[in-house]
């Protein structure tokens, strides 16, 4: 049996369009950035279809007790 996993304050991000997914099979890990290049989430799962999601990397950074230098 399963145990069931719930995962809070995540991130949920749609394609604009359906043919052009946000992310695809092995982008688990890629760093989501702003327009500005400025980092804003870690990718973990998707379908390659209609829905990616991601950790805010605020708190993966402070979970993981590291910070971003550049």
């Amino acid at each position: 049996m399963y145990k069931r996993q719930v995962f809070d304050n995540q991130i949920e991000i749609e394609p604009l369009r359906i043919d052009r997914p946000f992310s695809l099979g092995g982008d688990s890990g890629s760093l989501i950035v702003d327009s500005g290049g400025r980092g804003l989430a870690l990718l973990f799962a998707g379908n390659d279809v209609d829905a990616t999601y991601a950790n805010p990397l605020r708190t993966v950074l402070t979970k993981l007790k590291v910070e971003l230098l550049f």
